[in-house]
C-alpha cells in the first residue's frame, strides 16, 4: 500500500472514532446486566488527572484576580472596567437576576449599619451534608463577622445529633426530635418545623445546654455569645423556661409577641459568656435555639444529610414566616443538588429536578420577601465511567438548570462547579497536598471546604466593594 493510501486510510478510521466518539451515549449503552462506554474525545486528549488543564491552577488565578482588584488603588475608569469584567467573564461570579449589578443593595446597606443601629442581622445557609458540622459556613461566618460585627454561632436547634466545630449540645431525653428532610428524617405529625426544617417535642421538666467548643478549628468569633432566644411554638398556659449561666443568677423567661404562632423567650445577658442551660417545663414545640451577639451578624448552619433541598413547600408558611420574620433574616443560601446528581440518567430527569427547585426559590420568596436569596450549585462529584473517574454525567446540564431555575424566580446564583475547576475538578482536589477533598469524590475536606468557602466570601465581598464603590461617586 503506498504511504498516501495508507494516510488516507489512517485520516478515515480517526474520522470513523472521532464520529462514534461523539454519538455515543456518554452514560454508556446496557447490555443486560452490562454497559458498553466508548472513550470520548476528551478521554483521548486529556491528561492522567482527566483535565486538559490544572483545574487547581485556575483556582488560583481566580483567587488572585479577586484578591488584586479587589484591594488595589486605582482610578474610577480602571475600577468600573474590573467590575464590568468581574461580572461578564469571572468564574466566580454571581449570576444576577436580569443581570442587576444592584441585586444586592438592600442586603449590603443592612450589613454596613446593622452595629450601629443595635441590630442583629441572620443569614441562614441551608445545604446538605458537604456543610455538615458547620464546615463552608464557619468560615463565612467568621469573615462577615469580623468585617461587620456580630458574635456566636446563630441559629441551634433543640437536638443534635451531629457534632459541630463550633459548639457542644446536650439535650434531656424527653425532648422528641423531628426532621422535614435527609437521610435519617422522622417526620413529625404536623407541618410545624421552623426555620432548621427541624422540631423538638418537648413533655415535662426539660433542659439543653450548650458551650462554645475550642477545637483548633473552631472560629473564634462563636467562643462567646451574648443574647439568647428561644423559639417555641403551641406552648401549653404552664410552659415555662428560665436560663442559667455560669455564676449569673437563673433568669426567667422574657416572653416576645403573643399573637405570633412563633412565640419567642429572650434572654439579653450584662456580659458575653461562653455557655448556658435552658431548663423549661411544661409543653411546647422547640423550633431553635437563637445564640447570637446584641448587634451584627449572624449566621446559620442549617444541614439536611442526603437531602435535594427539595422540602420547603411541605413546611407550614405561617410558622416558617414568623420564624424568619423575627430572626431579621436578609440572606438565604441554598446549598443543594449533590444528591440528586447520582440519580439522574436523562435531561427530562433534570428538568424535574429543575422544576421542583423552582418551586424551592418561589416558596421562600413568598414566605420571607425581605430576603436575598443564593443559590449555590452543587460540586464537582467524581464516579466510575468506563473503569475511570470523571465527572458525573449530565453535572453541567444540571448545573446549568439550576442557574435557570435561581434567575427565573429572581434569586441569584453560584457556580461551585465552575469555581473549582469545571469538569474532573474534583479528581484535582482529592490529589492536591494537602487533600482538599476526600476520598468518596463528593465532599470537601476541612482544608477544601475553607478554600471553598474563601472564594464565596471573596466573591460576594467583589460585589460589596461594588456598592460602596458606586455608592460613594454619587456622593
Amino acid at each position: 500500500m503506498k504511504a498516501r493510501d495508507t494516510l488516507l486510510f489512517i485520516v478515515i478510521v480517526l474520522s470513523l472514532l472521532g464520529v462514534i466518539s461523539a454519538l455515543f451515549p456518554e452514560e454508556g449503552v446496557a447490555f443486560g446486566k452490562r454497559r458498553l462506554y466508548f472513550p470520548t474525545i476528551e478521554d483521548i486528549l486529556t491528561n492522567e488527572s482527566g483535565s486538559s488543564a490544572s483545574a487547581l491552577q485556575r483556582v488560583k488565578e481566580i483567587e488572585e484576580s479577586i484578591r488584586l482588584q479587589r484591594y488595589q488603588d486605582s482610578i474610577y475608569a480602571d475600577s468600573l472596567t474590573f467590575y464590568t469584567q468581574f461580572f461578564q467573564e469571572s468564574p466566580s461570579r454571581i449570576a444576577l437576576p436580569g443581570n442587576n449589578w444592584d441585586y444586592f443593595n438592600d442586603l449590603f446597606k443592612d450589613f454596613d449599619t446593622c452595629e450601629e443601629r443595635n441590630e442583629v442581622i441572620h443569614i441562614l445557609h441551608y445545604g446538605d451534608s458537604q456543610i455538615e458540622s458547620d464546615r463552608i459556613t464557619g468560615y463565612i461566618r467568621q469573615q462577615l463577622q469580623e468585617k461587620f460585627g456580630g458574635s456566636g454561632p446563630g441559629l441551634l436547634p433543640a437536638v443534635q445529633p451531629i457534632p459541630s466545630i463550633s459548639v457542644g449540645q446536650t439535650a434531656s431525653e424527653n425532648i422528641e426530635r423531628y426532621i422535614i428532610s435527609g437521610m435519617h428524617q422522622n417526620r413529625a405529625p404536623h407541618r410545624r418545623y421552623g426555620a432548621l426544617g427541624q422540631v423538638g417535642m418537648m413533655q415535662g421538666e426539660s433542659f439543653i445546654s450548650v458551650n462554645a467548643r475550642n477545637l483548633k478549628n473552631t472560629y473564634e468569633n462563636v467562643k462567646e455569645f451574648q443574647e439568647i432566644r428561644l423559639f417555641v411554638g403551641q406552648p401549653g398556659k404552664n410552659f415555662k423556661a428560665k436560663l442559667i449561666s455560669g455564676k449569673a443568677s437563673p433568669k426567667e423567661t422574657v416572653e416576645g409577641a403573643a399573637k405570633s404562632p412563633v412565640k419567642v423567650y429572650s434572654w439579653n445577658l450584662e456580659t458575653p459568656v461562653k455557655k448556658f442551660s435552658l431548663h423549661m417545663s411544661g409543653s411546647g414545640e422547640i423550633y431553635g435555639i437563637a445564640v447570637d451577639g446584641t448587634s451584627g451578624i449572624a449566621m446559620d448552619n442549617v444541614p439536611f444529610r442526603g437531602s435535594s433541598g427539595t422540602f420547603f413547600d411541605t413546611m407550614d408558611s405561617t410558622v416558617l414566616a414568623s420564624m424568619l420574620e423575627e430572626l431579621n433574616t436578609k440572606l438565604i443560601l441554598l446549598e443543594f443538588g449533590g444528591n440528586t446528581m447520582p440519580g439522574i440518567r436523562n435531561q427530562k430527569m433534570i428538568d424535574i429536578y429543575r422544576n421542583k427547585m423552582s418551586g424551592q426559590i418561589a416558596y421562600l420568596r413568598r414566605v420571607c420577601p425581605e430576603a436575598k436569596i443564593i443559590l449555590i450549585g452543587p460540586a464537582d462529584m467524581s464516579t466510575k465511567v468506563n473503569g475511570k473517574l470523571r465527572t458525573y454525567p449530565y453535572m453541567e446540564e444540571m448545573v446549568e438548570a439550576l442557574k435557570g431555575a435561581a434567575l427565573e424566580n429572581g434569586a441569584a446564583f453560584w457556580n461551585m462547579y465552575e469555581v473549582m475547576g469545571g469538569k474532573n475538578s474534583m479528581i484535582e482536589w482529592v490529589k492536591n497536598s494537602p487533600a482538599l477533598a476526600a476520598p468518596d469524590y463528593i465532599h470537601f475536606t476541612t482544608k477544601g471546604a475553607e478554600r471553598i468557602a474563601d472564594l464565596f466570601y471573596e466573591s460576594l465581598m467583589v460585589y460589596y466593594d461594588y456598592y460602596r464603590f458606586v455608592s460613594g461617586h454619587k456622593k
